[in-house]
């Protein structure tokens, strides 16, 4: 039986990068409580069989031919990374968010293909101003494009409701909105909050955004206006924001984001009014968040950037907040849409995305097998998922 010669420092990178051991490895390509065969080939004593060596790069999630590099290949995130993170964990990106970025691209490249073809316009917003523009006018530029209320969250009675106005109004000016915390359809490889909160792709005629549906509802909506200031300034990356202070050592880009995003969803002249000559209180700031419908420490930024807090007074109660809002998101999981089918197809894809595929379907321009691959589901599962339109 003739055996594939592959390399064994490849095969136990490629475990490794995954985070499994030889047993499990073992039993998903059918050699179920025989971890020693898998050693035998990451040690070079024994090769795998062709077949076996095609069930291994299934299983360990990369190109067959990958199993027969001299050395493991340096991967490059196609997009700008954004993130803040300690120095050990820069530079450093998981399987599964490559694996959501690459399918998002996949998704923005579709839609993009067909708007071109179909005779649709660039769409004028995106990249429409550079890093110096201050976040005044970006935000109240997103604001008019989206047909946004004056603050977001006016006559929303939820976060949530104010989360789903927001993607709502983003998926009607043409910008793709995806929420989902785990690969595709694969509930076993969940997201990481820690690692990212969410993307944008700044394209012309297909803009996206990426929300990390492990986050909070408020870490969303926060993330959802940093992404707008992302795309409104033509500059594609991955982020994980949080409401902090400027001078918190981010980069220009990423505070202009923040910057913008906190304009956008506590507008200075709105919380002003509103803040007056209030005292800091656990409750004045908790009954500012339930009416812009943003965490707690938004408020506590707003308050301090617009003179309303002391340094002292804001620093304190900011870490407290803060040490909240970990724990919170570390207890506890998230994902929208609970164990409602449709809602959650929808969520997952963006009803934007979903519609422009469904009406391709329809004119025939898309097979409906193509369609499933976009959407990440079987046939029969989209067949289903159409009959509730």
């Amino acid at each position: 039986m003739t055996r594939a010669k592959i390399n064994p420092t490849i095969l136990r990178w490629a475990r490794q990068r995954l985070q499994l051991t030889e047993a499990e490895v073992t039993e998903k390509i059918g050699l179920k409580n025989k971890p020693e065969i898998l050693q035998s080939w990451e040690q070079g004593e024994r090769f795998p069989t062709f077949r076996q060596a095609q069930e291994l790069a299934r299983v360990l999630r990369i190109p067959f031919g990958y199993l027969f590099l001299s050395q493991p290949p340096q991967t490059i995130l196609p997009i700008d990374d954004f993130r803040t993170l300690p120095e050990a964990q820069r530079g450093k990106f998981s399987p599964e968010l490559e694996d959501v970025l690459n399918d998002a691209r996949r998704k923005s490249d579709w839609l993009r293909e067909r708007r071109m073809e179909t005779g649709q316009s660039a769409l004028a917003f995106v990249g429409r101003f550079s890093i110096n523009t201050s976040a005044d006018i970006i935000s109240e530029d997103i604001r008019v494009v989206l047909d946004l209320p004056m603050p977001t969250a006016k006559n929303v009675k939820t976060r949530e409701e104010h989360l789903r106005t927001l993607v709502l109004h983003a998926e009607k000016a043409g910008i793709i909105v995806l929420q989902s915390g785990y690969v595709g359809s694969n509930t076993h490889r969940a997201l990481s909050v820690e690692e990212f909160r969410g993307f944008a792709l700044a394209d012309r005629y297909a803009p996206l955004i990426f929300l990390n549906a492990k986050d909070s509802v408020n870490g969303r909506i926060f993330t959802l206006a940093h992404e707008l200031a992302h795309i409104w300034t033509g500059t594609s990356g991955i982020s994980n924001p949080e409401a902090v202070l400027p001078e918190n050592g981010q980069n220009a880009l990423e505070r202009l984001c923040n910057q913008v995003a906190a304009e956008l969803l506590v507008p200075t002249r709105v919380f002003r009014e509103r803040w007056k000559d209030c005292p800091l209180t656990e409750e004045t700031v908790q009954e500012l968040a339930n009416e812009f419908r943003v965490s707690v420490l938004v408020i506590l930024i707003r308050g301090y950037e617009t003179g309303s807090l002391s340094a002292k007074e804001f620093h304190s109660a900011y870490a407290e907040a803060m040490g909240k809002v970990r724990k919170r998101v570390n207890d506890e999981s998230y994902e929208p849409g609970g164990g409602d089918f449709y809602r959650t197809f929808y969520t997952h894809n963006g009803r934007l995305l979903v519609s422009e595929i469904v009406q391709a379907v329809g004119e025939g321009a898309v097979l409906y097998k193509e369609a499933a691959d976009l959407l990440n589901v079987s046939p029969k599962t989209l067949e289903k998922a159409l009959s509730g339109l």
